[in-house]
């Protein structure tokens, strides 16, 4: 089954938010309540998703 959730952020670091995501996720696995997750977070810069890894408040791969 597919869910398709939508969040809005308050004024948060995209860091933060990334890492709130990717914990959720972790829990949701954790629990056995899941197999698989992925997000993607739209910025003014791009998008983010659980893949990308910050260095110094900036994507770096």
């Amino acid at each position: 089954m597919k869910a398709i959730v939508e969040i809005e952020f308050k004024d948060l670091p995209v860091e933060r938010i990334q890492q709130i995501l990717i914990e959720m996720l972790s829990t949701l696995k954790t629990l056995e309540m899941i197999d698989e997750g992925k997000f993607q977070i739209f910025t003014p810069d791009g998008v983010v998703t659980e893949k990308c890894i910050f260095e110094e408040n900036k994507v770096v791969a």
